[in-house]
């Protein structure tokens, strides 16, 4: 008999089959029987010879409906058991898979080992099980739980995920032969995964097939072109048979897909250096040296991790380590496993925000850091940030908001003001905006740029004489000052005052860092003068930096037109 699915995962229970058995049989079995089993046999004699002593009619309608209504009590009181116990069993299965999120190996352990303890029949469990053995590097262990699971009635893609482990594990053991039977299996039960493919792909490398492992990498890259390691190893199949551009190509896509991937920065080196490009060589020599040192480093971190899985600083230190190296993804995960571990430590929540700004991620940035409040309401860099957030996002009336708070919180965070600033720029309140750069040079009378920004408002706002005031204290401020030499010079020069001046100070810009802008400003500041030969040469080279600039042309044909005068 097949039990229903509800039942089923409780055969195992002794208590649940002595139920089942004697509920069943009762509920399938004749009302008469169960009479004449029930009161010895008497009943069915009773009911025949009316004139002896038994009960009557009425009576045994009565015992009969009250046993049938306790056989029905009783499956469902087991009903409710089971479902009881299921919860429990999905209970256990989801903590373990939380666990293994954290990098709570052993925890996780003990979460699946208690699923099994409650349902030995879950084969899930049982892979799930063997990869927390597997990632404490219990490969034995790993091994029995996959065994476990291919013993039991499981989908297709259980099976076929038991099996790549399999030959995972048998393939760094070194015994070729059951990692081949068992890759070769993942492939039948699982014919459109890559990675199947891929183990099966190492194995024919190990075993000298270099025909058929070129195959299985070829298809493991079909059937997903972002597998890094199907590249490497159509690349070590390419190197070994002598295919040495093949080789390259193949290492690159690798490194591509993979920039941290150690051995492909290696065998790269190497192919360059048997193809005697010894520059190249070189180059991927020193990146295999950086990659190979920040292996090591995060190898020892996560070795710590599995001694202590919910300290903070090896965590911290790990995030730091993918960091070096320009590995944001990793970094991230990294802080986001700490901040799960640890959700009261301010330093994750900062630095997780800061990493999704990096990345462009400003919904999950903007939580991180309403985090930060939540556990600090006076860091005032939460509502920087925050603040620069909204803005990005073009909220302006929420950044201003938030830079507001910025700034009530620490007066001397130089970055709110310049954020609050611009942001009332873009609500087109510029008269505000000064106000916030005025406040800003009272604290900071030698902040170049802040001078720079409140001229440029000036000019905007046509107070011609304060932004005079604001670029002369901006090149105080700061010798090398480009752009407030530039816009000084253009300046005098529409106004039609201190033209050698305004001439010398558009030259200074221009020898400080030439660009179009600047040899427009400097030809301009010529044509006002006269000096039109000069005026010609000068934008002339603004139009080769800037062909596409309508506005330099029209200059030149003024300049052309005034020179014919």
């Amino acid at each position: 008999m097949r039990w229903p699915a509800k039942l089923r995962c409780w055969r195992q229970f002794s208590m649940g089959k002595w139920f089942m058995r004697m509920w069943m049989h009762i509920l399938t079995t004749p009302v008469s029987t169960v009479e004449n089993r029930a009161y010895g046999g008497h009943a069915a004699r009773l009911s025949i010879n009316p004139g002896r002593r038994g009960l009557k009619p009425r009576l045994r309608s009565l015992c009969r409906v009250s046993l049938q209504q306790m056989c029905w009590y009783a499956c469902a009181f087991f009903i409710a058991y089971c479902g009881i116990a299921q919860a429990q069993v999905a209970e256990h299965y989801a903590h373990g898979m939380r666990a293994m999120k954290l990098g709570l190996y052993a925890e996780a352990a003990t979460a699946f080992q208690h699923v099994l303890q409650l349902n030995p029949q879950h084969a899930e469990a049982y892979c799930e099980l063997g990869a927390a053995y597997r990632l404490q590097d219990k490969t034995n262990d790993a091994a029995d739980a996959y065994r476990h699971a291919l013993s039991l009635m499981a989908s297709p893609k259980t099976h076929g995920v038991a099996h790549v482990c399999l030959a995972r594990i048998y393939h760094s053991q070194g015994k070729f032969a059951e990692a081949e039977k068992h890759a070769q299996n993942a492939v039948s039960l699982l014919p459109k995964s890559a990675e199947p493919f891929l183990r099966l792909g190492d194995v024919y490398v190990q075993r000298g097939k270099l025909t058929a492992a070129q195959r299985a990498y070829q298809k493991a890259i079909a059937l997903d072109v972002s597998l890094a390691e199907g590249y490497h190893g159509a690349g070590r199949v390419a190197f070994m048979e002598n295919r040495l551009e093949a080789a390259v190509r193949f290492y690159q896509k690798a490194i591509e897909l993979a920039p941290y991937h150690v051995e492909s920065h290696y065998n790269l080196a190497i192919t360059y250096r048997k193809l005697k490009r010894m520059a190249a060589a070189r180059t991927q020599l020193a990146s295999f040296r950086r990659m190979k040192t920040y292996q090591e480093q995060t190898h020892r971190y996560r070795r710590m991790l599995q001694e202590r899985p919910t300290a903070l600083e090896p965590r911290m230190q790990l995030a730091e380590a993918h960091l070096e190296v320009g590995n944001n993804e990793e970094a991230i995960r990294t802080y986001q496993i700490a901040a799960a571990l640890h959700p009261e430590s301010l330093p994750l929540y900062h630095n997780l925000g800061g990493l999704y700004m990096q990345n462009g991620q400003f919904s999950e940035a903007i939580a991180a850091f309403q985090r930060v409040l939540q556990l600090n309401d006076s860091d005032a860099e939460a509502y920087l940030h925050l603040g620069w957030l909204h803005a990005r996002q073009r909220k302006f009336a929420d950044a201003v908001a938030y830079l507001q708070t910025a700034i009530q919180k620490d007066v001397t965070l130089t970055p709110a003001y310049y954020g609050l600033a611009e942001s009332y720029v873009q609500q087109g309140k510029r008269a505000d905006a000064v106000e916030i750069y005025q406040a800003l040079t009272r604290l900071h009378p030698t902040d170049a740029q802040a001078w720079l920004r409140l001229g440029v408002l000036h000019l905007k706002l046509e107070k011609f004489e304060e932004a005079v005031n604001a670029f002369e204290r901006a090149i105080a401020a700061d010798e090398n000052a480009v752009d407030a030499y530039n816009n000084l010079a253009w300046l005098y020069a529409s106004r039609g005052e201190e033209l050698p001046r305004a001439a010398r100070l558009a030259e200074r810009a221009v020898t400080l860092g030439e660009n179009a802008a600047r040899l427009d400003t400097l030809a301009y500041v010529y044509y006002r003068q006269g000096e039109y030969v000069k005026a010609e040469q000068t934008i002339g080279r603004a139009i080769a930096l800037a062909p596409n600039n309508s506005a330099y042309r029209t200059r030149l044909k003024e300049i052309r037109e005034a020179k014919k005068q």
